[in-house]
C-alpha cells in the first residue's frame, strides 16, 4: 500500500479537482469522480463530452486536488491510459498538501457576480463586468466570465446571492487565465471587506460544503 496522502480520502468516490498540466505551462481546470481501482492507480469519470479528447494522451502530466477539513490535499499523476471519452486511468506520483483555517475553506460554487473597477480620481465610470464563480472563500474568489480583468488592479466585486441582497467588497486581481475553450478564469483576493459581508461569505461556504458532503456519492454513478 502508498502512502499517498490523497487515497486516504478517497474510500468512497469522490468529486475533485482535476489540473490537466499542458506541455505550455498552462493547466486546464476539469473536475472528475475518482475511485481508488488499486493502489498507485485511480479511475477519473467527467461529466459527458468535459474531457478534451484533443489534448488528453496516455503519459500526460496532472494535478489532483481535494480540500478536506485539515486541508487541500493534492497529488501528481500520469496518464496511465484513456478508456473512455469520460474515463481515465491515472497512476499516482507524489502528494502533498498544506492545512487552511476552517474558515476560509473553498468551496465550488456557482454564483453570480458583477465586477467593476476602481478608478479614484476619474469621472469615468467603467462598465460592470458579469461573470460566475468557480469557487469561493472567505478570502477570494475563483471567477469565469468572458473579458479579463487588469492583473493587480483593484475592482468592487458584488455577490448575488439567491434570496439575500447583493453583498459588496473590494478585491485585487492576482491572476488571469485564458481558458482553452474560451473566456477566462481570475483569482481574486479580498483587499477591503466589512466583517458582515466575510461572515455571510463563511456562512456560505460553510452551507455549500455540507450540501457536497451529502451529494458527492449521489453524482457518482461507479458500481
Amino acid at each position: 500500500m502508498s502512502d499517498f496522502a490523497l487515497f486516504k480520502h478517497l474510500e468512497k468516490p469522490t468529486v475533485l479537482r482535476v489540473y490537466l498540466l499542458l506541455e505550455d505551462g498552462a493547466k486546464e481546470r476539469l473536475e472528475a469522480v475518482a475511485r481508488i481501482i488499486a493502489e498507485p492507480y485511480l479511475e477519473l469519470k467527467f461529466r459527458p463530452d468535459e474531457l478534451p479528447m484533443k489534448i488528453v494522451r496516455p503519459g500526460g502530466k496532472i494535478l489532483l486536488s481535494l480540500d478536506t477539513r485539515v486541508g487541500t490535499v493534492s497529488m501528481y499523476a500520469h496518464i496511465d491510459a484513456v478508456t473512455s471519452q469520460r474515463v481515465l486511468r491515472v497512476l499516482a506520483m507524489e502528494s502533498f498538501s498544506f492545512a487552511q483555517e476552517r474558515e476560509y475553506f473553498r468551496v465550488n460554487a456557482p454564483v453570480s457576480v458583477v465586477c467593476q473597477r476602481v478608478m479614484p480620481g476619474s469621472d469615468n465610470k467603467p462598465e460592470p463586468i458579469t461573470a460566475k464563480t468557480v469557487n469561493i472563500s472567505g478570502n477570494g474568489a475563483l471567477i469565469c466570465c468572458d473579458t479579463p480583468l487588469k492583473l493587480n488592479e483593484l475592482y468592487e466585486l458584488i455577490f448575488y446571492f439567491e434570496g439575500q441582497l447583493p453583498q459588496k467588497c473590494t478585491v485585487r486581481v492576482v491572476r488571469v487565465r485564458e481558458k482553452l475553450r474560451g473566456g477566462f478564469e481570475i483569482a481574486l483576493h479580498y483587499v477591503s471587506i466589512e466583517q458582515e459581508m466575510r461572515d455571510a461569505l463563511i456562512s456560505f461556504c460553510l452551507a455549500q460544503q455540507r450540501q457536497s458532503l451529502r451529494t458527492k456519492v449521489q453524482i457518482s454513478d461507479f458500481n
